[in-house]
């Protein structure tokens, strides 16, 4: 299986402590979807930096085509012009077993 993981990352280190959201995911089609979001500070400033992981359904992989995967403001999110839909934690958890549980 597949798995491409896209993000925005700060150093929480030296600037205090970071705690994480609780994830949400999605099912979109070709793939399933997991966005997890911290917080902390950094330089003085609160920031929310998030984590895109795109895990590729076995069924659907088709060798050497480009992802075209884009999220608005809102969360909304499509991979290959196909909307994703929210799916429950328990089926993110299922979809996404080999990465570590909070």
């Amino acid at each position: 299986m597949k798995s491409f993981t896209a993000g925005i990352a700060a150093l929480f280190l030296a600037t205090g402590t970071a705690h994480a959201y609780p994830p949400r995911y999605y099912d979109c089609d070709e793939a399933f979807l997991k966005i997890q979001v911290q917080a902390g500070t950094l330089k003085g400033e609160r920031v929310f930096p998030a984590t895109w992981t795109i895990r590729e359904k076995p069924e659907k992989y088709r060798d050497n085509r480009p992802l075209n995967f884009r999220c608005n403001v809102d969360e909304k999110c499509w991979l290959n012009h196909k909307f994703c839909r929210s799916i429950s934690e328990e089926k993110g958890h299922q979809e996404f077993r080999d990465e570590k549980q909070d």
